[in-house]
C-alpha cells in the first residue's frame, strides 16, 4: 500500500470546485438541486461546508471500477448557515444553498478573499471532465466555477 502523506496534492484545499447537483433530501423525501463542493475548502467557507451521506438517485446507475455508488458515500454541501448555528440543521427547509443562491455565494467568496478563476473554469467546462465522474451519486452535476483562496 502506498503512503499518500508525501503527495503534494493530498492536503491542498486552497482550490476547489463548486457544483450544482441533484440530491435526495432524506428528511423531506424530495430531490433538490443544491450547491456541492469538491472538498472541504480552506478559509472561512469551511464553516458552512457540511459532509452528508448520499445514495444513488436511480437503481439504474452503473457502478464503475472506482465507484463508491455501491455504498452510501459522502459529499460536501454548502449550507446557508455556519456550523453550530441553531438553523444549521437538515430539518430546516432552507438549509442547502441552491441555484438561486449562486450570486450570493459568489459575492460571499469575493468578499472573503477567494478568487473565482474564470479562465480555469472555462477550460474545465470546455473539456467536460469535471461534470463526468463515476464517483458521484447523481451523475448529473453541473460545474459552477473553480475557486482559489
Amino acid at each position: 500500500m502506498q503512503d499518500d502523506s508525501e503527495s503534494p496534492f493530498t492536503n491542498s484545499h486552497s482550490s476547489f470546485v463548486l457544483y450544482l447537483e441533484p440530491v435526495l433530501n432524506r428528511f423531506y423525501q424530495t430531490y433538490q438541486n443544491i450547491i456541492t463542493v469538491s472538498c472541504c475548502p480552506d478559509g472561512p467557507l469551511a464553516d458552512m461546508v457540511v459532509p452528508i451521506s448520499t445514495i444513488k438517485l436511480s437503481s439504474f446507475q452503473e457502478n464503475g471500477p472506482f465507484s463508491d455508488l455501491a455504498n452510501d458515500s459522502c459529499m460536501y454541501v454548502l449550507s446557508r448557515y455556519k456550523k453550530g448555528s441553531p438553523n444549521a440543521c437538515i430539518k430546516n427547509n432552507n438549509f442547502f444553498m441552491t441555484a438561486e443562491d449562486i450570486p450570493s455565494v459568489l459575492s460571499y467568496l469575493t468578499k472573503n478573499g477567494y478568487t473565482i478563476n474564470s479562465d480555469i473554469t472555462k477550460l474545465l467546462l470546455k473539456t467536460g471532465v469535471v461534470n463526468n465522474s463515476e464517483r458521484i451519486s447523481s451523475g448529473k452535476r453541473k460545474m459552477i466555477c473553480m475557486v482559489s483562496l
